[in-house]
């Protein structure tokens, strides 16, 4: 009897084992993730009529881009992809094609911006979420996704949906600290998104190269540089400004 009892426990230790092993090897690990972000042109200048006049020039108010976010164990790196057309682009915007690199071993960020040709790399991004998750569920690019809403700087608004099937806590951007992988981002009163829309898992770990560090700035005087920069322009630097924070 004590030999079936401890055969009984023994196979099912190797089987539990082996449902435990298979849940883990369900996360997503290792891959590219490729997200769509797109701006309602129009909105975001508050329609005025010198933007509409580049729309029906170009037959889109919406400006499309694409980034990939690359991961593997150890780092990950989000960079520009493509746009959606040349026909279909507003001219470029400030910190329009951020580049930012995570190391999980020391848990070093690099934020890459561009702003007015020069790219600025900080090292430290002092950014503070207010998270508040919800039960909201919703699918992005084949995974279950469960919301939270959440302020940046204080008083601009965010939804985002995360996915726990994925092990680094991080998101498109500089947007971070749900417990998962960020899929989609909404900003109502920026009028802009970004959403996965195809993600691919890979067994070998893709290449990240950490980008070269250029001109190192913290962020408090990053903040103070672009609102120098854009806040003395008539009408559209408060947006401006807005932009090259996001």
């Amino acid at each position: 009897m004590k030999n079936i009892t401890h055969v009984f426990f023994l196979v099912f230790g190797i089987l539990n084992g082996q449902f435990l092993f298979s849940q883990a090897t369900d996360f997503f690990k290792s891959g590219v993730i490729e997200f769509e972000r797109k701006q309602n042109i129009m909105a975001t200048f508050n329609y005025d009529p010198s933007i509409q006049n580049y729309v029906n020039k170009t037959g889109s108010e919406i400006y499309t881009s694409f980034f990939t976010l690359t991961l593997d164990p150890d780092q990950a790196i989000y960079q520009f992809g493509r746009n959606n057309g040349l026909f279909n682009q507003f001219p470029e915007m400030p910190a329009d094609v951020n580049t930012i690199y995570h190391n999980f071993r020391d848990t070093k960020k690099i934020v890459q911006k561009n702003i007015n040709g020069k790219v600025y790399s900080i090292v430290e991004e002092n950014r503070k979420i207010l998270w508040k998750l919800t039960e909201e569920k919703k699918v992005i690019a084949g995974y279950e996704c469960r919301r939270a809403n959440g302020l940046i700087f204080d008083s601009i608004y965010v939804v985002a949906f995360f996915s726990e099937k994925f092990i680094p806590k991080i998101g498109p951007e500089s947007f971070d600290g749900l417990p998962g992988l960020i899929l989609g981002i909404t900003i109502p009163s920026e009028h802009i998104s970004w959403f996965a829309i195809k993600v691919t898992p890979m067994e070998i770990q893709q290449k990240i190269v950490p980008p070269s560090v250029a001109k190192e700035i913290s962020f408090t005087d990053y903040q103070k540089m672009v609102e120098t920069s854009f806040l003395k322009i008539p009408k559209f630097g408060m947006t401006l400004y807005k932009r090259a924070l996001l």
